[in-house]
């Protein structure tokens, strides 16, 4: 397999080396630098209007932005950006999420996250969990419809979403048992190379050992998994949600993979457990490019017309979900 000519080019001129220990306040730095660049030459992608909402969170203020499409919105997205729970923020994730909500045609709701390794498991889960909460609860003040609300996240991003995903529906069901009003439901995943299982063993899964991504070097996901969990919660499905051991009854789920990357298997393999759960899944595999492609749409032409396709895919596929109860 190759990858695309074009990404390899842009991927030259992108430092892609790292040493152990991480700096990551230098790693920082060096994507905050990057930022403008991959906005792309044509400039930010236009929306109708963009506005800051905040709200108290598990330890203090929130600060999420909400997305706003030039015509009458599909849907609504729950956003939360990758960066292996260390890295991204906001205004990271802007070029991507404008993106979404213009290919949507969706208000998307951009979240984002206390990070490792200052802030440690389950402070990211209990974040994301809160603005999933809140965005439920607000969603007709928010202009979208209740019965339009899906969930989406690229790498540690799309592993908050799994998780959150899964919290929402045990939430969902105490409130049922109970007979207390539940929040809207969620009405599709959109997981984009997500990290789903952080415990040793899927460091042994094929794609992980041929270590055949330059964009996320296999001892780079170490390093990310020690930064944000440590070794003592790897088998919590907060932290790794294909350790959870009832995926039913979820949203209908569209899992977007790379051949080369070290996540592959895992990806694919949550696929298969949410298949035999019962829950509607599809798989969209990509042999040509790495890890975090969304983030280089702007750059890189085959990276745009394959997060359009995705997109197209996921606004015909997310109607599954209309029956969920």
């Amino acid at each position: 397999m190759s990858l695309d000519p074009e990404l390899q080019r842009v991927l030259q001129a992108i430092p892609s080396d790292f040493e152990v220990p991480i700096d990551w306040p230098a790693v920082r730095a060096a994507s905050k630098a990057m930022e403008p660049m991959l906005v792309g030459a044509g400039g930010p992608t236009p929306v109708k209007s963009v506005e800051t909402h905040r709200f108290g969170g598990p330890a203090g203020p929130i600060e999420v932005r909400v997305y706003r499409p030039e015509v009458a919105p599909t849907m609504t997205v729950v956003h939360f950006h990758g960066g292996g729970w260390a890295l991204g923020d906001l205004d990271g994730s802007d070029p991507t999420v404008r993106r979404i909500c213009r290919g949507l045609g969706a208000i998307v709701v951009s979240c984002t996250y206390r990070r490792a390794p200052e802030h440690r498991f389950p402070a990211a889960y209990d974040d994301a969990l809160a603005q999933a909460r809140w965005v439920l609860a607000h969603i007709e003040a928010l202009g979208g419809d209740p019965e339009r609300v899906v969930i989406a996240g690229d790498s540690a991003g799309g592993n908050l979403s799994a998780a959150v995903t899964i919290a929402l529906r045990d939430e969902r069901r105490q409130a049922i048992a109970t007979l207390q009003p539940p929040l809207p439901a969620l009405r599709g995943q959109l997981l984009l190379y997500p990290g789903v299982d952080l415990r040793l063993a899927a460091r042994e899964a094929p794609s992980f050992l041929a270590d055949l991504d330059p964009t996320l070097p296999a001892p780079m996901i170490g390093e990310c998994i020690s930064a944000y969990v440590g070794d003592e919660h790897l088998d919590d499905w907060r932290a790794s949600p294909l350790a959870a051991d009832d995926l039913s009854c979820l949203p209908p789920a569209m899992m977007v993979v790379l051949t080369v990357d070290p996540l592959r298997d895992q990806g694919v393999e949550y696929a298969a457990r949410l298949h035999e759960a019962g829950v509607a899944c599809e798989v969209i595999e990509f042999p040509h490019l790495t890890h975090g492609f969304s983030y280089i749409a702007a750059l890189v032409p085959a990276a745009a017309t394959a997060f359009d396709e995705v997109l197209l895919r996921f606004a015909k596929f997310a109607a599954i979900g209309d029956g969920i109860d």
